[in-house]
């Protein structure tokens, strides 16, 4: 079910509704949130219009109107459904797996999967960013004081542990971590300078995502790998 705009926001069932929403297939919510999404994506949180969102939908402005008051509060359920959609998969992930290695590989292969699969949230994410990231900043933030699942901070309490055990050498865990999302991102915010040094990515673009993904897993296993011959500092006390 696609999140709805904030009770307050949203008209009591006892007040009359616009025409034609008596009879609304049940399905309405959904279309409103794939159609913004698109707009959002194509057009920005500035640049689109409810109007356009409606026209999308196959729906009259009075009905949307109905479910989100304002554009900002449909911008507000869309992003947070993205995020909550894209944390809970990843999260989910990184659940079935217990070792290091197979933490990465599930953390590097669900970012690169969910991106590739929703694009079109990837660029309102990147939009967003790019404009402040205000609300993503927000998101985020609520999901951790509500002690929810962040697919970053799960990685990166497998990486600690793995640290402790001496599995991998000791390194700045939050550097780490901006590495490998931006590993993932790159073929995506980039991908005309990725065609330019690597032909796969013009040839087959499948392909070269699931070379990309083993590449990045195992270049961060190399770099993470105990040098030989170091003794950890619990060792020598």
């Amino acid at each position: 079910m696609v999140p709805q705009a904030p009770a307050a926001t949203r008209p009591p069932d006892t007040e009359q509704r616009p025409p034609g929403t008596e009879q609304r297939p049940p399905d309405t919510e959904q279309r409103i949130f794939d159609a913004a999404l698109t707009v959002f994506a194509r057009k920005g949180r500035d640049g689109a219009r409810l109007q356009e969102i409606a026209d999308h939908a196959g729906i009259n402005r009075a009905l949307l109107h109905y479910y989100f008051r304002t554009k900002e509060q449909l911008y507000e359920a869309v992003f947070e459904h993205g995020c909550r959609q894209f944390m809970a998969g990843l999260s989910q992930s990184l659940r079935a797996e217990e070792g290091v290695e197979d933490s990465l590989r599930a953390f590097v292969y669900g970012y690169i999967d969910y991106i590739y699969e929703h694009q079109d949230m990837a660029r309102l994410m990147l939009n967003e960013c790019l404009c402040g990231g205000g609300v993503l900043e927000r998101h985020l933030a609520a999901a951790i004081e509500a002690r929810e699942e962040v697919p970053g901070l799960l990685l990166e309490d497998r990486l600690r542990a793995a640290i402790g055990a001496g599995e991998i050498r000791e390194i700045d865990l939050r550097h780490t971590l901006l590495t490998i999302v931006s590993a993932c991102l790159f073929p995506f915010v980039a991908l005309p300078t990725v065609r330019l040094f690597h032909s796969r990515a013009v040839e087959d673009f499948d392909r070269f995502l699931q070379e990309r993904k083993a590449h990045i897993v195992d270049l961060l296993l190399a770099g993470l790998r105990p040098a030989e011959g170091v003794v950890r500092t619990e060792e020598l006390a």
